[in-house]
């Protein structure tokens, strides 16, 4: 294990930009490997693979796609050709940090993926983190996440914004708050911690000994 190299597992192709778009620039600028690999692509498979390709190159991650076989969500997928298919990427790149989806997450890709990472740890063990996605007119789950971890992205919500409107092809009519609300999220958090724009996490577990 690379005390260094961080893996983000997520469910599509513009999850992680969302979620944590400065928070992996910062961890880049400061000489951490971090590397994206993505789940499904349940439409326009051609065009958002080559804005993922384009937004990990602007962030200065590494991308790579769990299946071949799109377009297809999470949720076509069983737990066992998930879990068979994560188990090999995560023992290869040997993280000492993962982050992925809460598993409460109002969508269900997100919440099936997040199982199935938390069953691979079974066989690595390393740090694993949730990352809090925006929840678009969902009064339900919307709020209920409870963060234990900011990272202050101040300096890097720019780059975070930029590489969001890589993902053009998500950014339309059906979505016209898209960009906003994870602004407007990103503000709020801040606020919280005495900043101008946070991420926020929450720890599961903390692969080292406290004392």
């Amino acid at each position: 294990m690379e005390e260094n190299k961080i893996l983000i597992i997520s469910a599509h192709p513009d999850d992680a930009e969302l979620a944590m778009g400065g928070t992996i620039s910062k961890f880049i600028e400061k000489g951490y490997k971090v590397k994206n690999l993505i789940v499904s692509i349940p439409n326009k498979p051609s065009i958002r693979k080559e804005e993922a390709q384009l937004s990990a190159k602007l962030l200065k991650m590494e991308t790579e796609f769990l299946f071949d076989d799109y377009p297809k969500g999470v949720e076509h997928y069983s737990s066992y050709e998930l879990i068979t298919a994560l188990e090999p990427k995560i023992l290869e790149f040997n993280p000492s940090i993962i982050f992925t989806h809460w598993d409460e997450d109002s969508h269900q890709d997100h919440r099936i993926l997040s199982l199935a990472v938390q069953s691979c740890l079974r066989l690595k063990k390393c740090s694993l983190y949730f990352f809090e996605q925006i929840n678009q007119q969902n009064v339900f789950i919307s709020g209920k996440f409870s963060p234990n971890t900011y990272i202050d992205i101040t300096s890097y919500i720019d780059v975070k914004v930029e590489s969001i409107k890589v993902h053009n092809s998500q950014i339309g009519p059906e979505n016209s708050r898209y960009l906003n609300d994870v602004i407007n999220l990103n503000k709020w958090r801040g606020h919280q911690m005495d900043t101008e724009y946070a991420e926020s996490f929450k720890l599961v577990f903390q692969n080292n000994l406290l004392i």
